[in-house]
């Protein structure tokens, strides 16, 4: 389902049904997510459909959330100064644009989730975060590719204690989100203290992946910030 089509397109899978229909610059839109439907009506006579997994912060509301709190099935413990690589997965959210050579138009987001959210850090200053259960994997997982992504750590532990993990936090505003047949990050913990680290992605484009649209910067927002610092712990 993701990737790069022209604008009459008609495409099944499971219980999602995206079709564009139409001549000359009028169109028609027409998304169905199990008994989610969304029509819309569209004058574009060039460009290109792109669908493609986005930040997972968008549904049901983009203003809730602008992070994600992964908590693991099983703490992981780490030692100081070992680094070390795992896995985990991630919800998709699945994004359509219109693509032209000057400009990208967001048209629909949805999710086949159920978003849930929890708080990160103490209730007077803590921040709300998209919530996600997820086993740790050594080797990259399976997954259900239309609700579930790969996400791959780095994991640095730069304190001279033992420090355990039950969690981490991404901030959607960083996220360089790759895909092929299935949405794909890679993230880098570093752990500072026994209560703080900070987490990045890897921009470098994978080996036979496509670099999904940033929402960010197809809404023209400049990105400075390269970095999101947990100082709440990881438990």
């Amino acid at each position: 389902m993701f990737g790069k089509y022209d604008l009459n397109v008609d495409l099944k899978e499971q219980d999602i049904e995206i079709l564009m229909e139409g001549r000359g610059k009028r169109r028609r839109y027409y998304r169905r997510v199990g008994d989610e439907e969304v029509e819309k009506f569209i004058h574009a006579e060039g460009g290109s459909l792109v669908i493609c997994p986005v930040e997972p912060v968008n549904i049901p509301d983009a203003t809730i959330s602008e992070h994600l709190l992964i908590e693991f099935d099983k703490p992981l413990v780490i030692e100081p100064g070992i680094k070390n690589t795992f896995y985990a997965k991630f919800p998709v959210e699945i994004g359509i644009f219109l693509v032209d050579k000057k400009d990208v138009e967001e048209i629909d987001i949805f999710t086949k989730t159920k978003p849930k959210y929890t708080l990160y850090g103490p209730p007077e200053s803590g921040i709300v975060c998209k919530w996600w259960k997820s086993d740790l994997y050594a080797e990259k997982p399976e997954v259900g590719r239309l609700y579930e992504g790969i996400v791959k750590v780095d994991i640095m532990n730069g304190y001279y204690e033992w420090v355990e993990l039950k969690k981490f936090v991404l901030r959607a505003f960083d996220m360089k989100i790759f895909y092929d047949d299935h949405a794909y990050m890679r993230a880098h913990l570093k752990i500072l203290k026994k209560t703080m680290g900070e987490t990045t992605f890897s921009t470098r484009k994978p080996k036979n992946m496509q670099e999904s649209i940033d929402i960010y910067l197809a809404k023209g927002i400049k990105k400075l910030e390269k970095k999101f610092v947990m100082e709440w712990r990881f438990k």
